[in-house]
């Protein structure tokens, strides 16, 4: 009986403290950072949307497809939208706002402390300010993906880049596992990284005549640890399968690799 009061008594007085309930809100913000929840933006300038999921010192972020929406790869596979999923680190800015940027140091992303945000959209300058939005979303990884994903997003890729460099570029799945009961998400996902950071370059005149001179081929290999290489004509894209967004390189990745190598 006297331990009860005593609990009664203890959780009056945390009540009454304001430096009880700025505690409870901490733990409460740290078991959602735990339970890695997905959090919904918008932005302000038009409806445009994105995903975000916080992950300790690391986080990732989704740039949702709208509707009509020209990137490649909300075109690239016609059986459904598949946008890029970026990994970013995160560094503490002044006044309690984060700062988010991905392997190649580009900023993509800043949460400020009351909560809103300022995003850099991909192939935009200037940061645009976005507000948290509603929305039930699973969290940011593959999801499962079969063979004819992965045929269907290589055929899409061959022919944008095909057309966006005047000149035939083929997209090579043959080593990639063919069996039923295969988990080819890792494969579908380097196909549109892969598409993307070709797609970045060859965004002028300059940038597609050297792609189109230089690569005829992109083959897409399994291996032990993601990597990008070239030989000859042929790019290689080395996967590791069943390893999430972590087995392929990023589109930024293969964009800086071939500006360096062409």
């Amino acid at each position: 009986m006297q331990l009860q009061k005593f609990a009664l008594a203890e959780n009056a007085l945390q009540s009454n403290n304001p430096f009880s309930a700025l505690v409870g809100k901490r733990r409460e913000r740290d078991q959602r950072r735990q339970a890695r929840i997905v959090e919904r933006y918008v932005l302000a300038s038009d409806d445009r949307m994105f995903l975000f999921e916080e992950r300790g010192g690391v986080a990732r972020v989704q740039f949702l497809c709208g509707e009509n929406d020209p990137r490649l790869e909300c075109v690239v596979d016609m059986a459904g939208p598949s946008p890029e999923i970026y990994e970013l680190s995160a560094t503490r800015a002044p006044r309690g706002d984060v700062i988010y940027k991905n392997s190649r140091e580009d900023t993509l992303l800043r949460i400020a402390a009351y909560g809103g945000a300022t995003v850099y959209w991909p192939g935009e300058v200037r940061g645009v300010a976005a507000s948290k939005s509603f929305g039930d979303d699973r969290p940011l990884t593959l999801g499962r993906a079969d063979w004819e994903t992965v045929v269907r997003r290589a055929q899409g890729a061959s022919a944008q880049l095909s057309a966006l460099t005047g000149a035939p570029i083929y997209f090579d799945i043959s080593a990639g596992d063919r069996s039923a009961n295969a988990n080819s998400a890792v494969l579908a996902d380097a196909i549109v990284t892969a598409a993307k950071g070709l797609s970045l370059v060859a965004d002028d005149e300059t940038g597609a005549a050297a792609v189109a001179a230089r690569i005829k081929r992109v083959v897409f290999l399994p291996s032990s640890d993601p990597e990008i290489s070239m030989g000859g004509a042929i790019l290689e894209i080395r996967y590791v399968p069943g390893q999430d967004i972590q087995g392929r390189p990023s589109s930024a990745e293969i964009m800086h690799f071939l500006e360096e190598s062409l």
